[in-house]
């Protein structure tokens, strides 16, 4: 991990001025001596991650199937979850951090994540009686990181019998038209419950949870949908909202976007007050001149908003599709937003 981060702040890694700045904030709050630094968490999530994840499908970048490998991190990805859980308020078990805000482009691995961080942070605090929801603005997002983890439970970790989820283990799996639930009711004595759903603040005034995945910001109707998620973990004093993005067609003035504004105002001014304490900070995108414009032909560019730059992300796919985007303008607007993370005006 600190690979990651001495590399992306010395130019050894390839970032563009947020990543910098996050990682940089990351440095400066581990030797600040104002938090408990404790990786114990981080690395149990680590662990269970690539114990028992494994890919359903893909192939990798020279079309060797990855279906049944283990969900390997990526150096970003152990830096996200290692900001996320190893501060500690000083001299208690309280994390520091309570919300994240990613920000990346599509297929930069972010549903394995999110999958990686429900289960491991299921099995961390299920002796508090765990419930993780993974949300998103439509079920069939929300869904793709449930699938993971059912996945891992059915063909991976109990893959040895064939009624993999047995009642010997007490893994219970509800799937169907009225829930989607992954549950163990005596797990060490302690219980995790697992639930995929749709952001709908109407539904959802009465949801109790730690621990909160929300996939997909730049597709929420506004600041509604995310508070009433963020409120349900109020109860405890341990818990996590993580939220997760890509630059939308929904332009400048969406919540996302507002968002991203807000958490680059705290990397840039290195902002100290409780508020801006308790958010974990990951921005990926390409840079932009004081105009707004962005080079994006140089495959520089590409790969400073890209952090799967060269594992998932082919390198000739996004020079040609920048170049599509010069000829093609219509198709512009999609590269900028999807593959370089940024938001496009509707004017």
């Amino acid at each position: 991990m600190w690979g990651y981060v001495n590399g992306v702040i010395t130019g050894t890694i390839t970032a563009g001025e947020d990543c910098i700045l996050a990682c940089k904030r990351f440095r400066d709050d581990w030797y600040s001596g104002r938090w408990d630094c404790r990786t114990e968490c981080a690395d149990f999530v680590i662990d269970k991650i690539e114990a028992h994840l494994v890919h359903r499908q893909g192939e990798d970048l020279v079309g060797k199937p990855l279906k049944g490998l283990p969900m390997l991190l990526e150096p970003w990805e152990k830096f996200v979850i290692y900001g996320c859980l190893v501060f500690y308020v000083r001299g208690s078990e309280i994390r520091r951090v309570q919300e994240a805000f990613v920000y990346i482009p599509r297929k930069n691995g972010k549903t394995i994540l999110i999958s990686g961080m429900a289960w491991g942070l299921a099995l961390w605090s299920a002796q508090s009686g765990a419930v993780i929801y993974i949300a998103a603005a439509s079920l069939r997002q929300a869904m793709q990181s449930f699938r993971n983890i059912e996945h891992a439970l059915t063909t991976h970790i109990y893959a040895s019998r064939a009624e993999a989820c047995s009642e010997e283990e007490g893994w219970r799996i509800l799937d169907n038209n009225q829930a989607h639930v992954i549950e163990n009711r005596d797990i060490g004595g302690g219980s995790v419950y697992i639930e995929a759903l749709a952001s709908n603040p109407d539904k959802q005034d009465s949801l109790n949870a730690n621990i909160i995945l929300v996939d997909e910001l730049e597709d929420l109707d506004n600041s509604l949908q995310y508070n009433v998620l963020r409120d349900a973990a109020k109860a405890y004093a341990n818990k996590l909202i993580f939220g997760i993005s890509t630059a939308g067609h929904k332009g400048k003035n969406c919540f996302a976007a507002q968002r991203l504004k807000y958490c680059q105002k705290i990397l840039r001014t290195k902002a100290q007050d409780e508020a801006a304490d308790r958010i974990f900070i990951y921005i990926c995108k390409a840079d932009e001149d004081g105009d707004g414009n962005v080079d994006y032909l140089n495959p520089i560019q590409h790969k400073k908003a890209n952090p799967n730059y060269g594992v998932s992300i082919r390198p000739s796919e996004m020079t040609a599709s920048a170049i599509e985007a010069q000829n093609d303008p219509q198709q512009r607007r999609e590269f900028l937003e999807k593959s370089l993370n940024i938001f496009v005006s509707d004017s």
